[in-house]
């Protein structure tokens, strides 16, 4: 039960630091640059919290992974701190990249797949139970994923399919959950490598992991920024000119336009990286992931009250179809004696339940979005999105 509070408390705070990226994304600043900055902000509160946890004697600990490949423990932890690194920072990338070219309204949704991919990850990675029930939960995300893009229907029955290939916002957010999915799996083997602790000993393996990995990406996102926006041309004539590369582009524009926003992104990206891997000690990562998408709802009424996004009737419908399904994954994920909170019978009946419903809100709603041109967004976008990133 303790696990599962932490999760839900999670979903909020992952939904306020998507709206906070957005915030800060909408200027076009560069993704690498802006995800360097979350990160330092993210460092700083972990230090901060570590510097408090020390107080109350919790020291940083790191299990005593690597004796499966007999490496050291800290040698297998930089290993995967380098494999995380690149993983989560490529999610990180394409997850600011959607929300610069897409409304939030959209991306958030299509996170809600994941389950899709938890389920071959759960079962041969981790080892984890999967039943028929959390199958019905991934066909009903899938089904509310086609809902989002339901106008497309009007041109051929597999057009909202191929919307989300085509287009990039939802294409990168597929891919984002693909990534987020691999990390999750990596964390929990992470933190279950030295078996069962106490509470105080899980907190310190969170902050140890979470700092690593905040640190790994600093410098992944350090490296890229230079690469990117780097004046290499001074370097190409005086090959010793390295401070005039790193020093050739304004890296503070961005704390003297929206210093506030962007300490919100940091601090809310820290809390909720915390609180997962905390939560991946206590609950099976397939229902962490799972509840953490559950805020896919808040995350559209956060778009439509905080960024004014409209013509988002057909994501909500969409939204609360995927949610349904993540709750029938979760409530059918059979726990360590094969016991689950929901039948396959009764997972059935949610399903079609959920269908109908959808179906019946489609219909009612088919003239509301009429001309709202759901799919212009990333053209629309693109022009001022490409001043920045011209090097993609």
């Amino acid at each position: 039960m303790f696990g599962l509070l932490i999760c839900c408390v999670g979903a909020v705070f992952n939904v306020l630091t998507d709206a906070s990226r957005k915030k800060v994304l909408d200027r076009n600043y560069d993704t690498a640059l802006i995800s360097f900055w979350c990160k330092i902000v993210a460092l700083a509160c972990y230090l901060v919290a570590l510097a408090g946890l020390f107080v109350f004697g919790v020291r940083p600990s790191l299990p005593g992974i690597g004796a499966s490949v007999n490496l050291p423990p800290l040698v297998a932890f930089i290993f995967y701190l380098i494999l995380n690194a690149l993983l989560e920072g490529t999610a990180i990338l394409l997850n600011f990249r959607a929300l610069q070219i897409a409304p939030l309204s959209l991306c958030a949704p299509f996170l809600a797949l994941t389950p899709v991919f938890l389920l071959p990850v759960g079962k041969f990675f981790l080892h984890e139970p999967i039943s028929a029930g959390m199958a019905v939960g991934v066909l009903l995300v899938v089904a509310g994923s086609l809902a989002v893009n339901r106008q497309l229907f009007a041109n051929g029955w597999l057009e909202p399919a191929k919307a989300i290939i085509y287009q990039k916002g939802s294409r990168y957010m597929m891919i984002v959950a693909l990534l987020l999915t691999c990390t999750a799996a990596l964390d929990k083997w992470f933190l279950n490598a030295a078996g069962d602790a106490g509470f105080s000993e899980r907190l310190a393996r969170s902050f140890t992991l979470s700092v690593g990995k905040c640190v790994m990406l600093s410098v992944f996102f350090l490296g890229l920024t230079v690469a990117r926006l780097g004046n290499w041309k001074s370097f190409r004539a005086k090959p010793t000119a390295w401070v005039q590369v790193a020093t050739g582009f304004n890296w503070n524009q961005a704390w003297r336009d929206i210093p506030v926003w962007l300490i919100f992104a940091g601090v809310f990206e820290a809390t909720v990286m915390v609180l997962q891997l905390t939560a991946l000690q206590f609950t099976p990562a397939a229902i962490v992931i799972s509840i953490k998408r559950s805020g896919i709802l808040l995350a559209c009424a956060v778009g439509w009250f905080l960024f004014k996004e409209r013509g988002i009737t057909d994501r909500v419908i969409g939204s609360f179809v995927m949610l349904a399904g993540v709750l029938v994954f979760f409530l059918t994920k059979p726990d360590a004696h094969g016991q689950s909170g929901m039948s396959l019978n009764a997972a059935l009946g949610v399903t079609i339940a959920a269908l109908v419903g959808m179906v019946i809100a489609l219909y009612l709603t088919r003239k509301w979005n009429r001309g709202a041109a759901t799919t212009s967004f990333p053209t629309a976008s693109m022009g001022s999105v490409s001043m920045v990133e011209g090097k993609e």
